[in-house]
């Protein structure tokens, strides 16, 4: 008797139904890995393997789904990949067709940013109300930045373009790696030490997120938002964001941006400036048109003499017969009429009348300059009395006055009660030139006087 098989599967058969069950199963998977054996050809896809320690899987990443991948794939580097699970039926393979892929870690900073983000914005650092308006036409600026970057090449090209002789000091500091918001920290804080300065600018040009890591520190946060002087984050590309973009007083997509936002073309400034002389000069020529056209007016409206004395010699001439017994006393009276009318005529010219609206003119002038006058000068002395206010609120000029500010080291805490520190303990004293280090030898708890 021949012996009954049990169902028996062709190679295609057997391979469609692992695809069947892998792929319904694995729909769409997280894998993380180190990449290997990483190859692209002419086609543009990528072809890889994922491995760790014990096992490896392949991997590919087609051309199509590389344009909204921020990172790509590099051999040695450890990611983590979204994608699904795929089986090639010729070869009897499976594989791991990928459409995101990021570096192991990435996740773990996003969260940070999130977190911090959150925190800040509870404290009111990115609140517009703290939002410091930037200067219509600043006259001296510094620059925080890598001084080897295309960022500043860019930023400089488009300032000195669009408004040159524009005095700029750059700062150089690292703007990644280890130290970088250390060092962009101490900056800012030394640029806001310069009375002088409208505006400060944070560039740097676009990269990853490990890259850029260092705007979203803390400290450079509050760097920022303590800032006297308005700050403008220029960070990146458009649609980079970091924590320095949020807290900072205006947020420019590019450095070139920045360079934009910072003054307006001069030419702009200076066709301005002719259109408002214009647009004065025509607005004072209809104003005097409008005098003329009233004096012409008004000069129209006078009565005619030529016009009454004829009028005069026809009823003389209609009652000479009637009246010719009483023709020299009526006669007498209508010429002693006549100079009186003749007296009021000279009265009455236009050309008095017309002295008497040009002087009137120049009053009304003379009184306006001098109410412009006055005005003007109480402007100045508020403008005064607000910058001697500001002067005395100016930390500076307090520390000017001999005064000087304590603070601990390391956390740079202010020193306002000799209970919070101890004997030994350093602390960093600030006077108005300079700082200086010091050890704590003796603690009075009396204030001399």
């Amino acid at each position: 008797m021949a012996e009954e098989y049990p169902q028996i599967y062709t190679v295609s058969g057997l391979t469609q139904q692992i695809k069947s069950r892998l792929e319904t199963n694995f729909p769409r998977v997280w894998v993380s890995g180190e990449i290997s054996n990483l190859r692209q050809p002419a086609s543009g896809h990528y072809y890889f393997t994922l491995k760790d320690e014990a096992s490896q899987l392949r991997a590919v990443l087609f051309r199509g789904n590389q344009q909204y991948l921020r990172h790509k794939p590099s051999a040695g580097r450890q990611v983590v990949c979204r994608g699904r699970i795929s089986v090639y039926e010729a070869r009897g393979e499976y594989q791991l067709l990928i459409d995101y892929l990021e570096p192991l870690g990435i996740g773990a900073l996003a969260q940070a940013f999130e977190e911090l983000k959150r925190r800040l914005a509870a404290e009111g650092l990115f609140d517009p109300v703290h939002k410091q308006p930037l200067p219509f036409l600043p006259r001296r600026l510094a620059v925080v930045t890598s001084p080897s970057g295309a960022a500043i090449r860019d930023f400089l090209q488009i300032l000195n373009r669009r408004f040159p002789n524009l005095e700029v000091l750059i700062c150089p500091v690292k703007v990644q790696g280890a130290g970088a918001a250390a060092e962009i920290v101490q900056a800012l804080d030394l640029l806001n030490t310069f009375s002088d300065l409208d505006v400060l600018v944070l560039a740097r040009g676009g990269g990853s997120l490990e890259d850029l890591w260092a705007f979203n520190e803390e400290a450079v946060a509050r760097a920022i938002f303590r800032s006297r002087v308005p700050v403008i984050s220029a960070i990146g590309h458009e649609i980079d964001f970091t924590i320095a973009d949020l807290v900072a007083d205006v947020r420019a997509p590019t450095p070139s941006a920045a360079a934009e936002l910072v003054v307006q073309r001069k030419e702009e400034l200076v066709f301005t400036l002719q259109r408002l002389a214009t647009t004065l000069q025509r607005r004072f020529q209809a104003l005097v048109q409008g005098r003329r056209e009233r004096l012409c007016y008004l000069s129209q409206r006078l009565p005619d003499p030529r016009r009454r004395l004829a009028d005069l010699r026809l009823r003389m001439d209609d009652r000479l017969e009637q009246f010719q017994r009483a023709w020299q006393a009526r006669l007498r009276d209508r010429q002693h009429r006549l100079q009186l009318a003749r007296a009021n005529l000279r009265l009455m010219s236009p050309r008095r009348a017309a002295i008497s609206g040009r002087q009137l003119v120049e009053q009304q002038a003379a009184r306006l300059r001098r109410c412009l006058e006055t005005r003007l000068a109480r402007q100045r002395l508020q403008l005064q009395h607000s910058q001697e206010r500001l002067q005395a609120l100016n930390p500076q000029a307090i520390l000017d006055r001999g005064y000087a500010i304590a603070t601990t080291l390391p956390g740079q805490e202010v020193v306002r009660d000799v209970q919070r520190v101890q004997v030994g303990a350093a602390l960093r004293v600030r006077v108005a030139r300079g700082s200086m280090d010091c050890e704590i030898q003796k603690i009075n708890k009396k204030l001399n006087r």
